[in-house]
């Protein structure tokens, strides 16, 4: 595997026990439509994966698959050399270990923030509520929001809301996060915050595979990079090498077509087909 930026980003095949997240031929469909078709893929420890590719190429998909939201069609995904979407795996614990944040915040809007942070981690594991509380304010002072350890979604930003839905999943102590387009939904000014945040856990050695479009934080955080489209991997490498010099015709038109969009609409048409150019 490639190695990346990060000096303590450690290549899955030098490591004991091999890549923490590993899928082999995965397959998924839903109906007629093949969303995944035959991926294969590793995340080695301490390694930031970051996907990119067009919507409905299968991204978040994956990522649902690899948390075991959605059930796969044929292939295997393993978690740490365990083979986690065989018949009888213990999905709620496999899920203990794998933390996820989506595109929506999903915090409970009768709760504060702390006790959002804290729900699972009671309930599920049992946690007493004094140390389960300490451990949260650890967390929201992590995403510098401490202060804002008392209050409810509705009294925060959608950045900082988003950065509660980090704090939750951490609380799980998960071995790997995904993260799932988390700041598209967010007005622009607030990415930053949210993106800084996901900086810092890729520095601390979180393992982590990133769905996102932010293509500034896929080339200086990013250790690897894959380029998904129609289900399949169609290029993969050092991010700063797939973004300025992607070999495939259909990573350049993808990524053509993201500039354009970043600097000028003026010179992009619709042809009579309905596709962009």
């Amino acid at each position: 595997m490639t190695a990346g930026p990060h000096p303590d980003a450690v290549p899955a095949a030098d490591r004991n026990g091999g890549p923490v997240v590993q899928a082999e031929a995965v397959h998924k469909s839903f109906g007629d439509n093949v969303v995944l078709d035959g991926i294969d893929l590793e995340v080695a420890a301490k390694e930031t994966l970051v996907v990119i590719g067009p919507s409905g190429s299968g991204k978040s998909t994956l990522l649902r698959c690899i948390n075991l939201l959605e059930p796969i069609d044929s292939g295997r995904i393993f978690l740490e050399g365990e083979e986690i979407t065989r018949k009888g795996a213990k999905v709620a614990a496999i899920r203990q270990r794998i933390g996820i944040v989506f595109q929506q915040f999903n915090l409970f809007p009768h709760l504060k923030a702390i006790d959002n942070v804290t729900l699972a981690a009671r309930r599920v594991r049992k946690m007493p509520r004094r140390e389960a509380e300490s451990r949260a304010l650890d967390l929201l002072s992590r995403v510098g929001l401490q202060e804002k350890a008392r209050q409810y979604p509705h009294q925060l930003s959608g950045g900082q809301q988003q950065r509660v839905a980090i704090a939750r999943a951490l609380m799980m102590e998960p071995h790997v996060m995904l993260f799932d387009e988390v700041t598209s939904a967010l007005d622009p000014e607030l990415v930053g915050e949210v993106l800084v945040v996901m900086r810092d856990l890729a520095q601390s050695g979180m393992t982590m595979v990133v769905v996102t479009h932010e293509m500034q934080f896929a080339r200086e955080v990013g250790d690897r990079l894959i380029f998904m489209d129609e289900g399949k991997i169609v290029e993969e490498g050092v991010p700063a090498a797939v973004l300025d010099q992607p070999k495939q015709e259909r990573t350049k038109r993808f990524l053509q077509r993201s500039l354009q969009m970043a600097h000028s609409l003026e010179e992009l048409s619709i042809t009579e087909q309905g596709d962009v150019e």
